[in-house]
């Protein structure tokens, strides 16, 4: 990639599955960016496990483990992307690792588009399916339809974009898309339930965790969950539902997008 003006410094890191953490063989199954310049640090890691499999190739592999392991990691990464702002700081995060994915050493490379950038890397030293995709392209599905609502009824002026709010009992920053008052600031993310139940479930709970920050920080904060759900995996809906409400927290279903424009149109000032 040639250096110029319109590019940036960003560094990448290799993630690796180690199962012996003696022996230190690992097999590539994502890559971490980061460009401070551009305020972007993200993970991408594969869908399947082929490459584990042709690496090891073992019949002890606990491969449902290794998925969790991805998925965590990638939850990790989005949580840290408010706060790593250096390089120490992504050193810090590499050095910190404590299971058998482990990142490797942070190389340079120089960044025109960052998404891009991460997908090169990923194909170059990954390759294999990118895991997520459904449930990214959900999340994007979701912004675009509820933003549609918002124009159509007249009311995308009451709704307040990019809104970033920091939790002290964490003393990390989170960025949600959207966000409308009604005598209480109403905050409002998309979420993709796309994985099987139980890991729908466990990602409903990080959200009552973050819901009880919200509303324990001096604003006194409302969640509202933009959420996507598998074609026919009522199962997940009917749980997911019941647990967030127990915390104060809204579910609007991709099919229910209407009733929260409604809401907004005749309650948010």
């Amino acid at each position: 990639m040639t250096e110029n003006m319109s590019t940036a410094r960003g560094y990448y890191s290799i993630l690796r599955y180690i199962p012996d953490l003696e022996r230190g063989e690992g097999a590539n199954i994502g890559v971490v960016l980061f460009c401070p310049e551009l305020r972007f640090l993200k993970a991408r890691t594969s869908r399947g496990n082929d490459r584990v499999r042709r690496f090891f190739r073992s019949s002890e592999l606990d491969l449902q483990r290794i998925n969790a392991f991805k998925e965590t990691f990638e939850e990790r990464v989005s949580i840290e992307a408010e706060r790593i702002e250096t390089i120490e700081d992504f050193q810090t995060f590499i050095d910190t690792r404590a299971n058998q994915l482990r990142l490797s050493e942070p190389r340079a490379v120089r960044v025109l588009d960052a998404e891009n950038t991460l997908s090169e890397l990923f194909e170059e030293l990954v390759g294999g399916r990118l895991r997520g995709e459904r449930a990214v392209e959900a999340r994007k599905q979701l912004r675009w339809q509820f933003e549609e609502l918002l124009h159509q009824r007249g009311v995308a002026e009451k709704v307040e974009r990019d809104v970033r709010v920091r939790l002290p009992i964490m003393d990390r920053e989170i960025r949600f898309p959207y966000m409308f008052r009604n005598g209480r600031p109403n905050l409002i993310k998309a979420e993709a339930f796309e994985a099987e139940v139980k890991r729908n479930i466990d990602r409903a709970s990080v959200l009552a965790v973050e819901a009880i920050e919200l509303k324990d920080a001096p604003d006194h904060y409302k969640l509202n969950v933009l959420a996507s759900f598998k074609p026919g995996d009522d199962e997940s809906r009917e749980h997911i539902r019941a647990l967030l409400s127990k915390f104060g927290v809204d579910v609007h279903a991709d099919q229910e997008l209407e009733n929260l424009v409604r809401l907004i149109a005749e309650t948010a000032h």
